[in-house]
């Protein structure tokens, strides 16, 4: 492996670390400022669903971030032909990473597909933690005592 590639493997573990401590705090709040379990209502509900939806996006827009900083190097590899540098660009990628597992129109070349390649199992993570957190609120929303 070149020296490139550690250090994005270095980077993907360090954002996985830092999501999973950021995900967990925004799942904490989220418990906090809704409604309390004997007054659940639906829209304790929608609050939870907005609140994750907040998160995800505050997420999105830390890889694309870091994305932004690491393809300023070309060591660090690049994105596809046709690839803008706006932060709408930026944002779009790392979305659809997240959010998809990687399947763009767009692809990695260099180093900095192993960052991708983690942002994509990291998306996976926690779209599948905040489902089940998701679950669990309409469970205790709708449960008949």
């Amino acid at each position: 492996m070149t020296e490139a590639e550690i250090s994005m493997l270095g980077w993907g573990v360090g954002l996985l670390f830092a999501y999973g401590a950021l995900h967990l705090a925004g799942l904490e709040f989220i418990r906090w400022v809704r409604p309390d379990r004997q007054s659940q209502t639906p829209m304790g509900l929608l609050l939870t669903f907005w609140g994750l939806a907040l998160l995800h996006l505050v997420e999105i827009a830390l890889a694309a971030g870091l994305l932004a900083h690491l393809l300023a190097d070309p060591r660090n590899g690049m994105l596809s032909e046709g690839f803008g540098s706006s932060a709408a660009d930026y944002l779009y990628f790392a979305g659809v990473s997240f959010a998809t597992l990687g399947y763009t129109q767009l692809e990695a070349h260099g180093a900095i597909r192993l960052l991708v390649m983690l942002l994509s199992l990291s998306g996976f993570m926690l779209i599948t933690w905040s489902a089940s957190f998701i679950y669990t609120v309409w469970g205790e929303t709708f449960r008949q005592e």
